[in-house]
């Protein structure tokens, strides 16, 4: 772990055991405080475990890298999710297909993340490899691709 300044960030056995118990209680600094002072009243458990995550300087970069939430990780689960199917039909007609919903929030997700957005969000255009914009026949044409390529 590292500061701003490049330099490492020292500490304590207790914020180290504090920040394992913050973690596997899913954020829950009271419950965290807890683990680490169990003879501790739960009415100050809450206010020192606050105070605890203020003093440890947790990043979210680095409470999702302990919890193996890694960049390869998120890209792999995003490429999952292009690929999101639901079912469809009863008894015999029953079939699986692309669910466009959640194929469109995966790709949402990814122009977020790799701000694609511009700034004013109604003129978003998806342009193919030769700059020209996609037809919207097109972007479904792309999403049912990435749904059925398992290669």
């Amino acid at each position: 772990m590292s500061n701003n300044n490049g330099g490492s960030i020292k500490r304590t056995l207790r914020e180290r055991k504090f920040i394992e118990a913050y973690i596997e209680n899913c954020g829950n600094a009271t419950e965290a405080y807890s683990v680490i002072n169990p003879n501790v009243k739960r009415d100050s458990a809450k206010e020192l475990g606050k105070r605890m995550v203020a003093k440890v300087g947790l990043s979210i970069v680095e409470v999702l890298d302990k919890m193996g939430i890694t960049d390869p990780v998120i890209s792999q689960k995003l490429i999952d999710g292009l690929k999101a199917t639901r079912e469809t039909g009863t008894g015999k007609d029953k079939k699986e297909i692309a669910d466009h919903t959640a194929i469109v929030k995966y790709l949402d997700m990814i122009l977020k993340l790799k701000a694609s957005y511009p700034a004013d969000r109604s003129k978003l255009e998806l342009t193919g490899k030769d700059g020209l914009p996609l037809k919207p026949d097109m972007v479904y044409l792309f999403a049912t691709h990435l749904h059925y390529d398992e290669g």
